[in-house]
């Protein structure tokens, strides 16, 4: 990893800090994520209400939410079409993998690039708690959450799932 890119990680952590220390909306959480595709980190914004269950972007989009592990074969096998919806569906859906076991800044990347893992990843261990208490809990992965642009769920898939189950019920919320 560069200095630049340590030094973005830093500047980006510093504003995440500062962002949420002055957040005045209830439910509101920002993430640092990785992007396996061009190696940068960014910043995804979420608003969870836990009495009506929602879990919306900021972004407005509907989204997909992929848990996968570092050591999860069956995650691996699942990794090309993630990328494939990642690609194909960029401009009406978001992808997001939330993987167990936060390794740093550096062997995250080193993971994504190893694992060809093109989509955002989000690996840091109070954000993955975050996503995993807003769907009631991850017992085991893979697991799959598609959920629609007012943040409601609309399709829960436990274990691999075939590309094709996955892509109808993305087709259904976009």
């Amino acid at each position: 990893m560069t200095f630049d890119m340590i030094k973005k990680a830093a500047v980006l952590m510093a504003a995440l800090f500062f962002l949420t220390a002055c957040s005045k909306n209830i439910g509101e959480k920002k993430h640092i994520t990785l992007n396996g595709k061009n190696s940068e980190v960014s910043a995804l914004v979420t608003y969870f209400t836990a009495s009506n269950k929602t879990l919306k972007l900021e972004s407005g989009k509907p989204f997909l939410l992929f848990f996968t592990s570092t050591t999860c074969g069956a995650c691996a096998e699942a990794v090309p079409y993630i990328n494939y919806f990642d690609e194909k569906y960029a401009d009406k859906l978001e992808v997001i993998g939330i993987m167990n076991g936060d390794l740093g800044l550096d062997k995250g990347f080193e993971l994504l690039s190893a694992k060809n893992i093109n989509f955002r990843v989000i690996s840091e261990i109070k954000s993955v708690d975050y996503f995993s208490r807003a769907v009631g809990g991850i017992y085991g992965t893979p697991v799959f959450y598609i959920y629609d642009k007012d943040g409601v769920l609309k399709k829960k898939f436990l274990g691999l799932t075939p590309q094709s189950i996955l892509e109808e019920g993305i087709k259904d919320i976009i």
